[in-house]
């Protein structure tokens, strides 16, 4: 009975001394950064930094939005073109056409150039490096585009039916550049952002941030 007695004494003994090494060894590491200082230890209770990788599903989901039509703007203008030439040209062949033309303007992005590289999840944040913004189509409206007038020389008997196919090329050119001018492409970015900020956090993300 003593035997099992001192057995029983020395055994808590030992475990006491066990626990105010323990915690003694705890202030320790919490005060000195023990943890850090130990080759195997510390590497194992050091906090890892986030991880960053790229998301397969997050890239080909965007990718399949293809090319995001953003915006769409309509603006009108008129444009005149005349035959050139020196004045026996002129006089003999001279036309002058007004056109008034209305066109619409599409812009938006391209996400079909997104690339593995360009989408990079960190945590619970997403970053895309979108493609710069573009126009997408610039079109005639044909029911609100007409010729208004054509006048000719004194001497001209034969319209120029090519003249008219010019001054619509160029009101093409001049209604894109007009709905540049009025930030078509800046629109068509917040757009696209807000679009795939939308699609991004149904997929369980709580930030997407833009390059």
């Amino acid at each position: 009975m003593g035997k099992k007695g001192g057995s029983f004494a020395t055994t808590f003994v030992l475990a006491l001394v066990i626990v105010v090494l323990s915690v003694g060894l705890g202030v320790g590491i919490s005060r000195f950064d023990f943890a850090e200082r130990v080759p195997l230890l510390g590497p194992l209770l050091q906090e890892r930094p986030a991880r960053t990788t790229t998301s397969p599903v997050v890239v080909e989901g965007v990718r399949e939005l293809d090319q995001l039509a953003t915006v769409r703007t309509t603006e009108s203008i008129i444009v005149t073109r005349e035959s050139g030439g020196d004045f026996l040209e002129r006089l003999f062949s001279g036309e002058e056409v007004l056109l008034v033309a209305s066109g619409n303007v599409e812009a938006g992005v391209d996400l079909s150039e997104i690339g593995d590289g360009d989408v990079e999840v960190r945590d619970d944040t997403v970053t895309i490096r979108l493609p710069e913004p573009e126009v997408l189509s610039a079109s005639l409206d044909e029911d609100r585009t007409r010729v208004y007038d054509r006048d000719y020389s004194l001497l001209n008997v034969r319209p120029d039916d090519d003249l008219v196919e010019e001054a619509r090329a160029t009101a093409e050119e001049r209604i894109e550049a007009a709905a540049r001018e009025n930030g078509v492409l800046g629109t068509a970015e917040t757009n696209a952002e807000n679009s795939i900020r939308a699609f991004v956090e149904v997929l369980g993300f709580k930030e997407v941030r833009f390059e």
